[in-house]
């Protein structure tokens, strides 16, 4: 022991003990609250970055909450697809539709709600036929759609003034000018050569409107993917077929909420016929009983819809008695 202690330690018990004194333990309460004070805080910020470290995966987990996918997991009362965005669709041609289109002001997305929540979800159409298909209504009486042409969709209509017509006459059209471009020898038959052939435009009372093409079709393929970029639903039901999906951009124009989710063949529709040349005098059609011969088909002949041109088979005539009837040219009441 030291000097310096011991001589300390002689002092202390020769003379009271000041660091008792009450001004002293004044400012030792206040050193061991000041300490408390830290502990604390050290304490505290120590929980707080050990939590911290497990805060991110919550904090993922909340961020894909907002997907738009998931919004709808969380909420089911209303959505909005993500509809198609005009300036990327490659129009095939430069008719004025297609100007005047590109010209709008581009439409808010469809507000869908209740079970139409479903048709927010593009993942899903793969699976689904009909039921993907935008709902849409419209008058199908002939003295009101007789010409009824895809431009009268540019225009705001109700269920009471828009034709079925119409947006047939757009499916036609856009379908017809793809399966030009891939290749598919497309020619109108069955309803939509009617429809040429009697008056030079759509049928005003059907749903659905025939094209018939050559070769393989698949989802999957470029004229798939090209269809379902200019908001087309393309599906396989029986036949391949195409509506308008709820992607389309004019999807808010047409979409009527009032309906159901559409059913089969209950909404505007194109169906696509396969046909194949057998051999040098004959053809096989989808839809077709029985064989064609070949100089009934080919060359093909042409016909006009609402004022543009359309391929068909050689001698529509032939092919139209052989569907219809001699009398195919009167209209028969739908029964």
């Amino acid at each position: 022991m030291s000097a310096s202690h011991r001589v300390a330690g002689s002092a202390k018990h020769n003379r009271p003990q000041a660091t008792f004194s009450t001004p002293k333990m004044a400012i030792l309460a206040v050193a061991l609250l000041l300490a408390g004070v830290v502990v604390c805080d050290v304490t505290m910020e120590t929980k707080i970055l050990f939590r911290t470290s497990e805060f991110p995966a919550r904090t993922n987990e909340s961020e894909v909450s907002t997907d738009f996918n998931d919004l709808k997991v969380i909420n089911e009362s209303t959505c909005s697809p993500s509809t198609v965005n005009r300036s990327e669709i490659q129009y095939r041609s430069e008719h004025r539709y297609y100007a005047t289109v590109e010209g709008m002001t581009p439409l808010p997305a469809p507000v869908f709600r209740d079970n139409h929540v479903t048709l927010c979800n593009k993942s899903d159409r793969s699976d689904l036929a009909f039921e993907y298909c935008l709902p849409i209504s419209g008058r199908k009486d002939a003295s009101f759609c007789a010409g009824a042409d895809r431009m009268d969709l540019l225009t705001h209509h109700s269920k009471l003034t828009r034709c079925y017509a119409s947006v047939l006459h757009m499916l036609l059209v856009e379908v017809y000018e793809e399966l030009q471009v891939f290749g598919k020898h497309p020619i109108v038959v069955f309803g939509s050569l009617l429809g040429a052939v009697r008056n030079g435009s759509m049928i005003p009372f059907t749903e659905d409107t025939d094209i018939a093409y050559s070769g393989e079709l698949n989802a999957d393929d470029d004229l798939g993917r090209a269809l379902v970029s200019k908001g087309y639903h393309f599906f396989f039901f029986d036949i391949w077929r195409v509506c308008v999906a709820p992607t389309h951009p004019l999807a808010t124009l047409l979409y009527d909420p009032t309906l159901p989710i559409t059913g089969n063949f209950a909404v505007p529709y194109l169906d696509l016929y396969a046909t194949e040349k057998l051999n040098d005098t004959a053809w096989r059609m989808t839809g077709f009983d029985d064989t064609l011969p070949t100089n009934k088909v080919e060359p093909f002949s042409q016909v006009t819809i609402n004022g543009l041109p359309f391929d068909t088979v050689h001698d529509p005539n032939y092919f139209l008695i052989e569907m219809y009837g001699d009398h195919y040219m009167s209209p028969k009441p739908r029964e």
